[in-house]
């Protein structure tokens, strides 16, 4: 017997887009381990990031994204960077706020664990370096 009439199909659905190249997904992170995406760098064992070719001149038109820092306030170890209002240039971006000129993110708590930093065409500087403290859990006063 053949079967009835099917309704009226919808169009198929579009294959899921694959990401635009530019934006690699963030590959998986060991837990207690901070990575990076782009020519930042890890240092200090894995408590502090820099800038690329810190403490020389980071390039331009670079970028990282950090990822995986642990929920403790950042310390600003070295931070130059082109200033200009509103840091529309170079920036180091934590918990959406842009930081630039010589203001680092101090004491600033990475609430989703990740720490951006893009530099754009012209000026260059020294740079950032920027560490968390690996906290061991704080245990009460005794």
């Amino acid at each position: 017997p053949s079967l009835p009439p099917s309704p009226p199909s919808l169009p198929p659905s579009p294959p899921a887009l694959p990401l635009p190249p530019s934006l690699p997904p963030l590959a998986p992170c060991p837990l207690g381990d901070v990575c990076t995406t782009g020519p930042c760098l890890i240092t200090d064992g894995g408590s502090c990031a820099t800038s690329p070719d810190f403490p020389n001149d980071y390039p331009v038109n670079e970028g990282c994204t950090l990822y995986g820092l642990p929920p403790v306030g950042l310390d600003v170890i070295a931070f130059e960077v082109e200033d200009y209002y509103d840091c529309p240039y170079d920036h180091l971006t934590v918990n959406g706020v842009k930081y630039c000129g010589t203001l680092g993110p101090a004491g600033v708590v990475p609430s989703d664990g990740t720490m951006t930093w893009v530099s754009d065409g012209s000026k260059t500087f020294p740079g950032w370096k920027v560490c968390w403290a690996a906290q061991p859990p704080s245990l009460p006063p005794s």
